[in-house]
Order: C-alpha cells, then structure tokens, then sequence
C-alpha cells in the first residue's frame, strides 16, 4: 500500500476546508436563485433578483451578501440606494455594512457562515474606502474592518507600504501609534525600518520595537529581511548585530543569509564556521543545501555533510 507523508495529508485536508478555488457564484435553479447550492432566503423569495458581483445581490426589497438578506436589526437594507463598495464593504443611504465569513472550531472549522455587521457610527453618505480595501473613512471616523480606529488627524491620514500609515502628526503601525513619532517627516524604508526627522524605528514581529539608540542616522540603509547597516555596525531586527565591519554587510537575498568581508549570518545568527569570502547562496533551488563556501555546504545556517 502506498504511503502518504502526513504534511500530504494535511495539505489535502486543509485544501478542502479553506480552498482557493472560489465561491460558486449565484445562479438559478428550478426556477429559484442559488447560492454555493442553498437557496437565497427560503422565508421570502427574492423579485426582481439581480446578481451585483460574487458575492452581492439585490432584490425589490433588500441587498444579498452570499444568499442572506442584509438587515440591520429588523430593518432590511434599502434595495434602490444599495451599493457595494469592495469584497467586504457595502453600503445604502442609511447605513454602511461590514460583510465577511467565519468558521467556528466548534463546527471543526468546517462551516463558513456570513457575518454581517452593521458598522452603526459610519455615516453613509461621506464613507469612503482607502487604496488597501480594509480601511475606510467617514467625516468624523477612521474604520478598519467593521471598528474605529483613533488617529491624530483624520484629514491628513494616508496608507503607505508594509502595514504603516500616517497624518500630519504621528506614524501609525498595524493602526497603533508609534509613540513620539513626527507624522509630516516619516517615511518606510522596508517592510522592517522606517524613520522620521530625528529616528529610526524597526518592527518587531507585529509591533514597532521602537527606535534604534546610538544609531548613525544619517548613513543608515535597510538592506532587507531586517538586516541593516548605519556605514558602521551591522543590525538585525533593530539591535546591533556586530561591530566588525559592520558597513560592509549584504543581504544575500534569500533564505536569510548576509555576510560582511569577515563574517556570515542566518537570520541575524552568527556563522562562526563559514568563509565570508567564498560564501554564497544556491541560485537554484537543492533540497540537501542552500549555500557553500569552499570548505562546504549549509542548510538552514547549519553546515551539512557533503553526499558522495
């Protein structure tokens, strides 16, 4: 009998719960409208039914998101005034509406339901969507999903790259104030460093770490994957990861290895064993090894026995 490694099998498995192939889309039949196979709302059948994308739809009397009929409360939403903003969004002279699915463990996470929340402090006609499609505005609110988030000015806030944003007066990440930053002078630099007028921060797995000390600020460069260099020392995740000259690190662009003229790194750990001179990583992909020198072979920062 043939054997099937277990991370097969659980690619199998999560392959059917979480499946990238898409939704069905709503069609007819029997005469009646479909969605993913059930029937859109069994208790009233929809008139004058019209498909708007995947996964909106609208009838006479309400907006559809994946067959349900969207209410606030008790109140259907308003059929001649419902548009649909984005994937999640959607709105109507009334109300705006935050639409997603969810998985219960419950269930085995095998379930998806809609979720439909009305976002109840947005005021329908000034909501307007960001450039990412997961924030939004309206006069008074900055939302992200179906929340608000608090910001220092709403009217000079902008989205820039790798989860940070900013107004005139602070930077933001992962929509949480970076403390004492200068929102006019902040800009990124990759998705691990970004500075103001007067600092360097770096992230820290999903936070802002906060601001480098003792830093050349002037000299600085991110160099990718967290490594950086200030023409003087060599950082890795914000902290110095060596002073032996430091202002000649590279990041050799994959699997996490730099180097200095002296010294090899993995994932900012040191690799006391490998030649910087002759060191460099596979360009194609090997599954015994990821980089050499002359002395050898390495996978994943570990030097590896060379096969016969």
């Amino acid at each position: 009998m043939k054997r099937y490694r277990p991370w097969i099998i659980l690619m199998g498995i999560l392959s059917f719960l979480f499946g990238c192939s898409g939704e069905s889309n709503y069609h007819k039949k029997a005469g009646k409208w479909h969605y993913d196979g059930a029937p859109v709302d069994r208790a009233d059948e929809p008139v004058n039914f019209k498909v708007i994308d995947k996964y909106f739809a609208k009838d006479d009397k309400s907006g559809f998101y994946r067959g349900s009929r969207i209410y606030h409360d008790n109140d259907a939403s308003d059929a001649a005034t419902f548009e649909v903003l984005n994937t999640w969004y959607a709105k109507d002279k009334f109300r705006v509406y935050y639409c997603d699915t969810a998985r219960d463990s419950k269930e085995y996470w095998s379930i998806k339901r809609n979720v439909i929340l009305t976002i109840t402090e947005a005021d329908a006609a000034t909501f307007r969507l960001f450039s990412d499609g997961y924030t939004a505005r309206d006069k008074k609110h900055l939302f992200q999903d179906n929340k608000i988030v608090p910001v220092r000015d709403l009217e000079s806030y902008e989205i820039l790259e790798h989860a940070f944003t900013k107004d005139k007066l602070r930077a933001y990440y992962r929509t949480t104030e970076i403390p004492g930053s200068d929102g006019l002078s902040f800009a990124v630099l990759d998705a691990h460093y970004a500075k103001d007028k007067l600092k360097i921060y770096f992230v820290s797995g999903f936070y802002i770490g906060g601001s480098i000390r003792g830093v050349r600020y002037e000299s600085f460069k991110a160099l990718g994957d967290g490594y950086a260099t200030d023409g003087s020392n060599a950082y890795y995740a914000g902290a110095v990861m060596t002073k032996l000259d430091g202002g000649s690190l590279q990041y050799l662009q994959t699997m996490g290895y730099a180097k200095t003229r002296q010294q090899v790194f993995h994932h900012g750990e040191l690799m006391p064993d490998a030649d910087a001179t002759s060191f460099a990583t596979t360009e194609k992909f090997n599954a015994a090894f990821d980089a050499t020198d002359t002395l050898g072979q390495f996978s994943a920062g570990k030097r590896v026995a060379v096969t016969p």
